[in-house]
């Protein structure tokens, strides 16, 4: 959804998709990260409102699978909750996200807008060879993005500088003035 709706079909201006990357994106390079529009209604006809209506839409159309498949229809809830919470968290509270979310991070802030796709964790970028780390910045130690694992479980998991790769660094930001 994010790579080929949201910024594919996105980089066309006239699109419906086209907030997140000419709004969002502008936006939060314009702010170091942080972007003032999830301060708004969240139902709002602003990226964020819009953002918040696709999942609301998406959930939607997945609950008359409730009655046979309640577990997936459960889990697509939960993750569409998920990925708001902790995206408007990272875009509110930049040095949380810088450091809690760094995949996503790389994705607003580095030099390339292609890459990092995921949100909530970066293990689907290592699975299709879209991480890429910005030079001096936070990363995440395991490839899964979680915190706290089990030593034996981390030891086992590939290291993420090998599955990833270090990009230039990242462009100058825009001046808010």
């Amino acid at each position: 959804m994010h790579k080929h709706v949201l910024h594919e079909q996105g980089r066309d201006k006239d699109a419906f998709w086209a907030f997140h990357f000419h709004e969002h994106h502008k936006v939060v390079r314009k702010n170091a990260y942080h972007d003032p529009n999830y301060a708004k209604f969240p139902l709002g006809l602003h990226a964020q409102g819009k953002e918040a209506w696709g999942l609301i839409a998406a959930s939607a159309a997945v609950a008359p699978l409730f009655p046979v498949a309640p577990f997936f229809v459960g889990t697509l809830w939960y993750s569409a909750a998920n990925y708001y919470r902790v995206h408007k968290r990272s875009h509110q509270d930049p040095a949380w996200g810088r450091s809690r979310i760094p995949w996503h991070y790389d994705h607003h802030m580095g030099r390339n807008p292609d890459a990092n796709w995921c949100v909530t964790r970066p293990w689907f970028d290592y699975v299709m060879g879209t991480r890429e780390f910005m030079p001096d910045a936070p990363r995440e130690t395991n490839v899964l993005g979680l915190r706290h694992l089990p030593a034996w479980l981390e030891r086992r998991l590939p290291d993420p500088l090998r599955l990833g790769r270090v990009a230039a660094p990242p462009l100058r930001m825009v001046s808010a003035a």
